[in-house]
């Protein structure tokens, strides 16, 4: 079973010997907030902002942290709105449920250069 932002965020703050209120106070939050989150009783993910600082303070990778928190960084929607293309390619694609496999297939197999 796939692990779960809170799960994650749990896991490694008591490997690294973090107590509740001392990570909860070097992120910028409630200890009762940070309690909400780790047990999956907390249904809106943090803000973008902590879960940077968790990210930075747990040594864990910011994207991942955002997917399993089910966010999306505001780069990643900046350069989503800079196509305009590619919010309706995105729909498509969610409504047809396609596997990583077929998604790779849909991408050009070597960055197209700019002509000469």
């Amino acid at each position: 079973m796939k692990e779960r932002f809170g799960e994650r965020i749990r896991r490694l703050r008591t490997e690294q010997k973090l107590g509740l209120r001392e990570f909860a106070t070097k992120v910028g939050i409630s200890p009762t907030y940070l309690s909400r989150i780790e047990t999956s009783e907390e249904k809106a993910p943090p803000a973008e902002d902590v879960i940077r600082k968790m990210a930075v303070q747990l040594s864990d990778s910011f994207d991942e942290l955002m997917t399993l928190a089910g966010r999306v960084s505001e780069e990643s929607l900046n350069v989503i709105k800079a196509d305009s293309g590619m919010p309706e390619f995105l729909r498509t694609v969610g409504e047809r449920k396609l596997s990583a496999e077929d998604l790779m297939k849909l991408l050009p197999n070597e960055p197209k250069k700019g002509k000469r």
